[in-house]
């Protein structure tokens, strides 16, 4: 007989079985790793891009704590967002105070964090601004005017500046014109340039781009409102919740933060609870009502 045809035949069943070992022993690792990538949304306040860069050194240092990989998801809306969390298509998000009431009310989510400003500032405001020059001065004022929010959902772009304006006797039908320009920044700058005759917006905006605030007047302004927050889809394993959770807690103590928050309004972050945000529920309430 052959000997060649003879070890082909020894030779082919180890073959096999080694194959067959090695699959069955790497398939699960696989598996592993690719459980350890969670994918993120974050309303769209910048670009996706703009995003990605602006949190790039906040997520490069969870990555070293965690040990947990991240992947960006691009959002085109506050609703957006919350439909990726919702479907499972991102694991975890930023989103305003609107948004999250929302998403926990309808489908349930985890609380990571709530964010902080320069100085610990928890709070930020709501306001509708005019051009000291547009001959408006009041809210009453605003009928048969151009108007400007950022999206549908957003707690000081839309949400608070409207229930405000519906108290004051306007509403969205009085306005000569409505845009929705998506970023707070958009909206600022769309009363400055006058592409508008008001404008609602939040008070953060102003430190994202180079204006003459003196400029502008302010008509109305909200109470306080938490800030943004951090949240998780309600079946993320606990164990990677407790990570990220803890890991962003401590973030404003790293040697690294100055890098970490360099591009970003918020500057660290504190422990959150659903309760920080019955006035934004009360809001809606009553907006539901009118």
């Amino acid at each position: 007989m052959d000997h060649h045809l003879i070890m082909k035949k020894k030779v082919w069943p180890l073959l096999l079985c080694l194959t067959m070992q090695i699959c069955f022993f790497v398939h699960p690792a696989f598996s592993q790793s690719q459980q350890e990538t969670l994918r993120i949304s974050i309303i769209p306040h910048r670009s996706n891009l703009g995003n990605e860069h602006a949190y790039d050194a906040l997520f490069s240092e969870l990555v070293k704590i965690t040990g947990i990989q991240f992947e960006w998801v691009g959002s085109k809306s506050y609703d957006d967002v919350i439909n990726k969390i919702k479907t499972g298509n991102a694991d975890i998000g930023y989103v305003g105070p609107f948004a999250y009431v929302l998403a926990q009310d309808s489908f349930g989510v985890k609380i990571i964090c709530r964010t902080l400003s320069k100085g610990n500032e928890e709070f930020y405001r709501s306001m509708i601004i005019t051009r000291k020059d547009s001959g408006i001065h009041s809210l009453q004022d605003l009928k048969g005017k151009s108007f400007s929010f950022t999206d549908p959902k957003s707690t000081s772009g839309y949400l608070f500046p409207m229930a405000q304006l519906k108290a004051s006797g306007v509403f969205q039908k009085d306005f000569s014109e409505v845009k929705f320009l998506k970023r707070h920044a958009n909206s600022l700058l769309a009363v400055y340039k006058g592409h508008v005759d008001a404008g609602a917006t939040s008070v953060t905006s102003v430190d994202k781009i180079d204006i003459n605030i003196d400029e502008l007047e302010i008509l109305w302004q909200s109470r306080p409102i938490y800030r943004g927050l951090w949240i998780a889809r309600k079946d993320l394993p606990e164990e990677q919740f407790k990570k990220i959770q803890q890991a962003m807690l401590k973030m404003h103590e790293t040697p690294q933060s100055e890098v970490i928050f360099n591009k970003l309004t918020t500057k660290g972050f504190i422990m959150g609870k659903d309760s920080d945000y019955d006035n934004v529920r009360e809001v809606m309430k009553w907006m539901q009502e009118k």
